[in-house]
């Protein structure tokens, strides 16, 4: 839900604030930090949620040992009256994810993650011989900016 057009009054700023700083601080935590009581903190975050301003809550990962994942996005062009049954198989290669139907030259925006460059260009491989793919755009992720 994009965010409403309502002004955010300097309590709201302050709790979005220590939000951001730390997703998982408890309602009471929230509370002592702007003196407010945890269940008028949980109606306001509650609000903002409804409103959009909250658009949700993640864990920014970066396993030990692990190298940072390559991220692209990849524009398809399909050809197939069963898109569910192409995004399904689409859903189920390792690293696919977030995948969207959009309008305009591409019918599918799909994120794909791989550990490395040439895990990367197998899935892109993969889906480029599918008898449906009709053709691929991909833009390689340089930098994310959160």
């Amino acid at each position: 839900m994009p965010p409403t057009d309502r002004q955010l009054d300097d309590l709201d700023l302050r709790l979005l604030t220590l939000l951001a700083a730390d997703g998982r601080a408890t309602m009471a935590d929230l509370g002592r930090a702007v003196g407010l009581s945890r269940t008028a903190v949980l109606a306001r975050v509650q609000r903002l949620e409804r409103d959009g301003v909250i658009r949700g809550y993640r864990a920014d990962v970066a396993l030990p040992g692990v190298a940072a994942a390559h991220r692209a996005r990849v524009g398809l062009v399909i050809r197939t009256p069963d898109v569910a049954g192409y995004v399904r198989r689409l859903a189920a290669l390792p690293g696919v994810g977030g995948i969207e139907t959009v309008t305009g030259e591409y019918d599918l925006i799909v994120l794909v993650t791989a550990s490395s460059g040439a895990e990367l260009d197998a899935v892109l491989d993969r889906v480029a011989g599918w008898r449906e793919t009709v053709r691929t755009t991909t833009w390689v992720v340089l930098k994310r900016y959160d």
